[in-house]
């Protein structure tokens, strides 16, 4: 294939985004390297535009210079160059000689990067460069603070996409700043760059890209506020254009997906075999394995419809909405270990399952679902303590409690332990609705995204009036209750452990609500303004990446903020779950890692979560739709089988990824498979006996199998991190399934299948039967002529059928293929 010369490929790219050969617009100010080449400039260089961003390529404000916490040196500058003035500041303390208007050449921002003195950094600066006349020239100019004309806009970065066809090509990138008074700028000089996979493509400091190897990866420019991706991508075959096959693409997900596959020159896998589909099918929406009738009956399906239909029914079993419940409670939180410190933990995570469970089951809106979740609160408006106290009661009792599903909200995500203070209520909010880490935030400017140390505390604003604990507006009425039921003077241990005593026979007694603190509200609102102190400065609400909001006329902050988050131009809600739930479905999201939505990370295909996000909402939020959207394309249908264009693909779905069960669905497929045949309809459809099933409460993990649970990853709901849940793979888990008594006691089990066989009364069942539905049982299919051989040889040995079952049994819950979706 004739590969283009890389200058008309260049020409191309550019073309296609409308600017010149060079990137730079007519009216673009041309770099600071250019202005500044020569001396005699009479240019006055901007702090924020010019200096500072020269001091961050310089690495002056890096992590390991004087943008650590401690600075170095005794001479502290942000991180990353966010807070303007507080550099500027820092730069011009008197009594330090940093700065030297008199002398410019005398400064220490000159001298120690010249090594002129003693710098602990080394050189990184000369003198007789463009970057030394720049620091130079605002130092002569006066030395003057950052610009209020006019604010930064936005980066670009040109082209927006680069096509390489071998090593050692290379394009460079142009970065382009635009300010709100109309100028655009050629910052390329003044713009930090790095790769998101040094395997696939580098970057050098000026932007020039260079080819490594074959894929596709993004460079990322840091400029300002700014952070901006530019695609790179270098096709694994020569199969690209004409020369790309025909694929059927039936719906708009598979063309999407085929329009990145084409560029990449990637073929797609063939579509899996309906054993495959049914078992990954019925693991990604229900937690389940099929049943050995259910694979029997699917696969002698003539029907060209079957797969859809099968979803559909999938989609309607109780097993659904328990796996599903299961996945936002981890998401959210809910667990007894993060509700210590309430009455009654354990009680208050299964409420929260069974809440999310009712909606689940019933197909709620996600956006009214998750409403009921950031609205919760305890107390109706208009409900008297002691008419909560009632309420409470008759949830707790032991004996025919009402349903706490019912409620209109679930208050318990805010009566975590460690949401107490508000920034921790922003940080859980951001991960779990928003997929958005702002953990960096915190501190200071977060490294790869926009959001700065007073975004956080801006958005962070909104939680300071919510509250958990007794309301202190009712705390007479408590002491006045601890008094007539004996339990004033007894030590706080004890006086809780009588209150949960009292709640689980139905009595009344003191607990705990989620509320709005007065006091703290009027401080947000500020009388006639929404504005709240933090560190002796006034701080107004903000919505992440929007505008400020006003909190004099409302009653609960988390209003407005619902507002926004279901508002259609918000930016994460919609987009996080979708993206959640194609990661579960496929192993990777199309934003990876899922919960760390930002700048320098970008979707590996934007459309395709563009379509499915404008779908989900267009769909009135309703989760089943996105399901059936997913599974019913032919991407999420195809082998996991690669071929030699595929192999090595791990981002762009052209096969399916084998991947490891998660803990709670590979425990339960432990038990399913060596459960009675009479119960494993139950284990398939109704979730009665599943760990994450109504019946088990869910919130932690359960008391007879927390240690297998640990070993094989679950999440204990204590981190906002998807990291917290675990499927990598590792020795203890082989030693487990080998060798650990829990497993050999699924194996042995009164009741199970192994006993079965051996105390029936009758004739066993014929041993090629055992081996088929031993096979359907574990691996979703019937085993392979030389597998059944084998297996008849080891039944001929094992002195009777039971034993040759169980030895079998043990066999397959030990393979790859078990332990995976694939």
């Amino acid at each position: 294939m004739r590969i283009r010369p890389l200058a008309s490929i260049l020409a191309v790219l550019t073309a296609m985004s409308g600017v010149s050969a060079h990137g730079l617009a007519s009216d673009a100010l041309p770099p600071l390297s250019a202005r500044f080449a020569e001396e005699g400039g009479v240019e006055i260089p901007d702090f924020q535009r010019h200096v500072l961003p020269l001091l961050s390529r310089l690495g002056c404000n890096g992590r390991s210079c004087h943008g650590s916490f401690q600075g170095q040196g005794g001479f502290r500058l942000s991180l990353f160059g966010y807070d303007f003035a507080a550099d500027h500041a820092a730069l011009l303390a008197d009594d330090e000689g940093r700065v030297d208007v008199e002398a410019p050449e005398l400064s220490l921002i000159l001298e120690k990067p010249t090594l002129i003195q003693p710098h602990k950094g080394g050189q990184i600066l000369e003198g007789d460069t463009w970057q030394y006349r720049v620091i130079r020239r605002w130092i002569e100019s006066g030395a003057g603070p950052a610009a209020q004309e006019a604010s930064f806009d936005r980066l670009e970065v040109l082209p927006r996409e680069v096509v390489f066809r071998a090593d050692g090509q290379s394009v460079p990138l142009r970065a382009m700043a635009y300010w709100s008074d109309g100028t655009i700028e050629d910052v390329t000089c003044l713009t930090r760059f790095q790769t998101n996979d040094e395997s696939i493509a580098t970057v050098d400091p000026d932007g020039r890209v260079a080819s490594v190897g074959p894929g596709d990866t993004d460079i990322v420019a840091f400029y300002d506020n700014g952070v901006v991706t530019a695609q790179v991508i270098r096709p694994v075959s020569d199969r690209t254009g004409d020369a790309y096959p025909e694929l059927p693409a039936p719906t708009e997900i598979d063309r999407l997906i085929a329009a990145k596959l084409e560029k990449l020159g990637i073929i797609p896998s063939d579509v899996c075999s309906d054993e495959e589909f049914l078992r990954r099918v019925s693991l990604d929406l229900t937690g389940s394995l099929p049943t050995p009738d259910e694979v029997r009956a699917f696969v002698a399906d003539p029907g060209p419809d079957k797969r859809s239909r099968k979803v559909d029914e999938l989609l309607e079993r109780p097993t659904y909405a328990a796996w599903w419940a299961n996945f936002l409670c981890d998401i959210t939180g809910a667990s007894p270990r993060n509700l210590n410190g309430s009455t009654l933990p354990n009680e208050m995570a299964r409420q929260w399952y069974d809440w999310i469970y009712r909606r689940v089951s019933e197909n709620a809106p996600y956006d009214e679902l998750i409403a009921g979740i950031v609205l919760g609160t305890s107390r109706a408006p208009d409900q008297s303590y002691l008419g909560y106290m009632k309420e409470m009661a008759g949830y707790f009792r032991g004996d025919d409690p009402e349903s706490f599903a019912d409620r209109a909200t679930m208050p318990h995500f805010w009566a975590r332990r460690n949401l107490r203070q508000p920034e921790e209520k922003a940080l859980a909010f951001s991960y779990a609705f928003l997929g958005v880490r702002l953990d960096c935030a915190q501190c200071h400017k977060h490294p790869f995204d926009q959001w700065t140390q007073d975004d956080f505390n801006q958005f962070t604003a909104f939680f300071q009036p919510i509250a958990y604990g007794v309301n202190p507006a009712v705390r007479p009425q408590v002491r006045e209750l601890d008094r007539e039921i004996g339990v004033a003077e007894l030590p706080v241990g004890q006086r809780r452990r009588a209150y949960a005593r009292r709640l689980r026979s139905g009595e009344i007694a003191p607990i705990e609500e989620v509320y709005i603190n007065r006091n703290r509200m009027r401080a947000a609102s500020g009388g006639s303004s929404s504005r709240s102190r933090r560190g002796g400065r006034v701080v107004t609400p903000r919505v992440l990446g929007g505008d400020e909001v006003s909190l004099a006329n409302v009653a609960d902050p988390r209003e407005p903020l619902l507002e926004w988050l279901r508002s259609d131009d918000n930016p994460y809600f919609a987009q996080a779950f979708v993206n959640r739930v194609w990661a579960n479905a496929f192993g990777v999201g199309i934003i990876n890692p899922p919960d760390d939505m930002n700048l320098a990370n970008p979707p590996s295909n934007p459309a395709l979560l563009d379509h499915l996000t404008r779908g989900f909402i267009a769909s009135d939020f309703d989760m089943k739709w996105l399901h059936r959207e997913i599974t019913g394309s032919l991407a999420y249908q195809r082998s996991w089988r690669p071929n030699e264009t595929n192999r090595l693909d791990g981002r762009n779905f052209s096969r399916a990824i084998v991947r490891r069960l998660p803990a709670e669905a590979l425990l339960d497929a432990v038990r399913q498979v060596t459960a009675a045949p009479n119960q494993l309809e139950s284990f398939a459809r109704t979730a009665d006996l599943r760990s994450f099933g109504p019946a088990q409460g869910i919130g932690a993990p359960r008391r007879d199998a927390s240690y297998a649970e640990g070993v094989f990853g679950r999440s204990p709901r204590e981190t906002n991190c998807d990291c917290s849940k675990s499927t990598e793979p590792n020795l203890l888990q082989s030693i487990y399934l080998q060798n650990d008594q829990e497993l050999h006691a699924a194996l042995d089990r009164r009741g199970g299948w192994v006993r079965r066989v051996a105390q029936s009364p009758d004739a066993p069942p014929p041993t090629n039967d055992l081996i088929a539905d031993a096979f359907l049982r574990a691996l979703g299919r019937a085993p392979s002529p030389s597998e059944s051989e084998a297996s008849r040889q080891y039944f001929e040995t094992s002195g009777s059928p039971d034993q040759g079952l169980r030895g079998l049994l043990w066999a397959l819950l030990n393979t790859k293929e078990f332990l995976t979706n694939h």
